[in-house]
């Protein structure tokens, strides 16, 4: 359910029967007859106007109003792609893709947050552009990026830009904000949309206009949706999130991942919030998580045809979300994602408050302080530290990743050091430093002047990326679409609005949030003091996962065959402990790569026997 487009040119016959085979028939011509869009909708609606000037085509459900006629009405005064900013904004949200062409010119266009996103490759001196990677490495037969796979191993991802980088070579993507506008044959150039807004309202002042975007954002993704489910954990992302679609008369069912931990009170309120909402509530326990995290198929090409990531464990809860909900006949589900990265304490938000022109910053940066019991000394250089985003970026460049930011200090810099597996050699560090070079060398900056809106902006394009991996991964229960309203552009934007002063002030929790809650919502989830733990889920995952992890790495493995990872190392670690956990979340990234590496040589395997005839024996 891939869609190509293509620039007005002459495709050799063999590139064009290419892009049919491996996406779709031309849904939409150029004027020379020529493909613009070919591709499979796999059902999504398709909206398309015209003037003198301009072709526009929209791609998606998240759209359930708009029509031929009312889209002819918007472009109707446009006479280019250049000047359709606002216009795409409106348009391309959720899960609907915007494509426009004038002569000698395109514009193609994915949501704010990449829930779905656009890749471009070159093919035979033209360059095509697909919302999915694995559509153009069949197309150009890309091979695996090395340094973007090593990233793959660590949580750079976290960090801007890593997380924007393909892991097939050769194929690039367009980032947060950006539209791709291409000019006849040549490679597309990544134009800016979007900025972050000033952060410089107050709770009362934003509460209404959160609330409202909320309600709009639930509307656009669930009116082509008949039954819904959705997250709710306990926490305040899902259970606001619920309460909204409670308020909308669209009351779905509900999930609930229990822990074994006895301590954990998180089912308690998850249970009184589908009470008090009226949504079937089912309830499974996290544990039954871990038989797909390093499942066979789970770590494929085909269910993770982006690579691997830091989105293992929310794409392995994908087939467990469809097995215990799928009876309900929901085609979307909803979750959380984003929340706490717009709404909740950040790292970097103390740096901010103090370098702010908040009355009192001081007092309220020492109240933080003693409340986090963040001790004196690392906290004033935390607060009194400079540099840039890109003296960041140059730090990770020259860096042997021996020793992690670990303590207090660090956490007001732009981008933290990868945290690095001891397994990984260094061979696998002078990838990640190249990859670190690469980047400075490409220009990329900052996304605000702030480090609280950088930092937020940068955790919401992981968020959208765990999104749509989650859509891409391949399972026994197709159908469902998986989608977060707090990743809206509307919502986005009303939460980077709010001042550092009332951000800071945690009290309730997440104050924009809880002033923006629906009616029927009571201020109690916010006030709660007994906020859940799954850290005891993490070391039972591990105990349950080590003998896979020996069996995966015990006989040699194609990331020592790629001198990315010391086998000794990998022996030690397996069987070491870890205080926190952190450790044996490490070696899933490991697993996950050496998985998804297998089933990437099989997959070339499997077209090289078929180029020679031997594919059907």
């Amino acid at each position: 359910m891939s869609i190509v487009v293509m620039p007005d040119v002459e495709l050799p016959r063999a590139v064009t029967q290419g892009i049919t085979t491996e996406a779709g028939p031309p849904l939409f011509r150029h004027p020379s007859g020529a493909p613009w869009i070919a591709g499979d909708t796999g059902g999504r609606r398709v909206v398309s106007a015209r003037n003198r000037n301009l072709e526009v085509v929209l791609i998606g459900n998240a759209m359930p109003s708009l029509s031929d006629d009312r889209l002819s009405a918007l472009i109707r005064d446009k006479g280019s792609v250049a000047h359709l900013d606002g216009l795409a904004a409106d348009l391309a949200e959720g899960d609907v893709l915007f494509f426009a062409r004038e002569p000698g010119r395109m514009r193609s266009q994915a949501p704010l947050f990449l829930m779905k996103s656009l890749f471009w490759a070159g093919v035979d001196g033209t360059s095509l552009i697909s919302d999915e990677q694995l559509t153009l490495k069949r197309i150009t037969g890309a091979q695996p990026d090395l340094d973007v796979l090593t990233s793959r191993l660590t949580d750079a991802e976290l960090s801007h830009p890593f997380g924007l980088a393909s892991v097939w070579s050769g194929i690039r993507g367009s980032g947060p904000g950006e539209w791709l506008d291409s000019q006849s044959a040549r490679p597309p150039v990544h134009r800016s949309w979007w900025t972050p807004p000033e952060p410089d309202a107050s709770v009362p002042a934003l509460a209404d206009r959160l609330r409202q975007s909320m309600r709009a954002a639930l509307v656009r993704r669930t009116g082509a949706h008949r039954t819904l489910s959705a997250d709710l954990s306990g926490g305040l992302d899902s259970t606001t999130l619920n309460f909204f679609l409670a308020d909308l008369g669209r009351t779905p069912h509900t999930l609930f991942l229990s822990s074994a931990n006895i301590a954990n009170n998180d089912h308690a309120w998850a249970s009184r919030a589908a009470k008090e909402i009226g949504s079937e509530h089912r309830v499974a326990p996290y544990s039954s998580v871990v038989p797909f995290l390093l499942a066979p198929d789970t770590g494929s090409v085909e269910s993770f045809p982006e690579g691997p990531s830091i989105a293992s464990v929310a794409v392995a809860s994908v087939t467990l979300v469809q097995s215990v909900m799928g009876d309900t006949g929901a085609t979307l589900h909803l979750n959380g994602h984003g929340g706490d990265a717009l709404f909740g304490p950040l790292s970097t938000m103390l740096w901010s408050l103090v370098h702010s022109q908040e009355k009192g910053r001081i007092r309220k940066a020492w109240r933080h302080r003693v409340i986090n019991r963040y001790p004196i000394g690392e906290t004033l250089r935390m607060v009194a530290r400079s540099g840039s985003y890109r003296q960041d970026l140059a730090r990770i460049a020259g860096s042997t990743f021996e020793r992690p930011d670990s303590d207090i200090s660090h956490h007001s810099r732009w981008i933290l050091l990868p945290k690095v597996h001891p397994a990984l050699t260094d061979v696998a560090r002078q990838r990640l430093r190249h990859m670190a070079k690469q980047a400075l060398d490409a220009g990329f900056d900052h996304f605000s002047t702030d480090r609280t809106v950088h930092q937020i902006v940068q955790y919401l394009t992981v968020h959208g990326n765990v999104v749509r991996r989650m859509n891409h991964a391949r399972t026994p229960y197709p159908g469902t679409y998986f989608d977060s309203p707090y990743l809206d552009r509307a919502v986005v934007e009303a939460a980077l609005s709010l001042r550092i002063g009332d951000r800071a002030y945690q009290d309730p929790a997440k104050p924009l949030l809880a002033a923006a809650r629906p009616p029927g919502m009571s201020l109690d989830y916010f006030t709660r003091r007994d906020k859940g733990d799954y850290t005891a889920e993490v070391f039972e995952q591990h105990r349950t996962l080590k003998p896979t992890f020996r069996e995966l790495f015990s006989g040699g493995s194609m990331l020592e065959d790629l001198e990315l990872i010391s086998p000794a190392r990998i022996a030690h670690s397996i069987d070491d402990f870890s205080t926190d956990g952190r450790d044996y979340t490490d070696l899933v990234y490991l697993a996950f790569a050496e998985l998804w590496l297998r089933s990437a040589r099989e997959m070339n395997y499997s077209r090289t026997a078929h180029a020679k005839g031997g594919g059907d024996r």
